[in-house]
């Protein structure tokens, strides 16, 4: 059975991006590149292990499903300033094959940590690009996207089940106000590179909000669906009064 011409594409795509240097391929590149590129070297490592059944099932299987590459688990923690949402504390927690190879990059001396400079190397070289795509964080305000002004306080770790985690302060360039206008948090890649879920425990958490109540509900996002319009993601649907 002769291999399809997109499959031939898939293969030279692979065996050409794994070769491309990660410092160039995520924050330095010349040309312009697709939302999903930017972060893409560090995927495709973590994903080389399965690609021979990835290319298996897209070329092959009658009805081709949606692969992500990589695996996240998200708590978010609102920021109060007064009685208004002024930033979101984020922690993710990566899945195994992305954290080793995460690891095999920038832990230099094997300590299973990421101090100093090791810490500035994973910002910079494997989360400060996702900035482009709004750190995959979509807060809603009578479902209109706020924008996030900046990021602090990154922090990389290892957990001691070997994921890596990645602990930081997305500042909101406008405070919302949770009790006047409806406020609704995803947090998801729009090309399915990264299949984000939120974490079962505590997955929202507040902080701040002296002399405010505040909740959540969780659901799927239906109206924001993605990756041709096959997935909804996760929504926390946030009341406060």
């Amino acid at each position: 059975m002769p291999i399809p011409t997109f499959c031939r594409k898939i293969l030279t795509h692979w065996r050409v991006a794994l070769k491309v240097k990660p410092l160039t391929f995520l924050v330095k590149a010349s040309r312009p590149v697709s939302r999903g590129a930017r972060f893409l070297y560090l995927v495709h490592r973590a994903a080389f292990a399965g690609v021979i059944s990835f290319v298996a099932l897209a070329c092959f299987s009658p009805v081709a499903q949606a692969h992500p590459h990589v695996w996240l688990d998200t708590q978010s923690t609102m920021i109060f300033t007064g009685k208004k949402i002024s930033a979101i504390r984020m922690v993710w927690i990566f899945d195994d094959m992305f954290s080793l190879t995460v690891m095999d990059q920038f832990d230099h001396n094997h300590d299973r940590r990421f101090f100093d400079a090791e810490n500035d190397e994973v910002r910079d070289n494997a989360f400060i690009a996702l900035a482009d795509i709004g750190f995959l964080t979509y807060l809603r305000r009578n479902e209109k996207v706020v924008k996030i002004a900046d990021f602090q306080d990154f922090i990389a770790d290892i957990t001691d089940d070997g994921r890596v985690k990645y602990s930081f302060t997305l500042s909101l360039a406008e405070p919302v106000d949770p009790i006047a206008d409806q406020i609704g948090l995803s947090v998801y890649d729009s090309e399915y590179y990264i299949d984000v879920g939120f974490a079962k425990d505590n997955p929202i958490s507040f902080s701040g909000n002296d002399g405010i109540k505040c909740s959540y509900k969780m659901g799927e996002d239906d109206k924001h669906r993605i990756y041709y319009d096959m997935v909804s993601p996760q929504r926390a649907d946030i009341t406060c009064h």
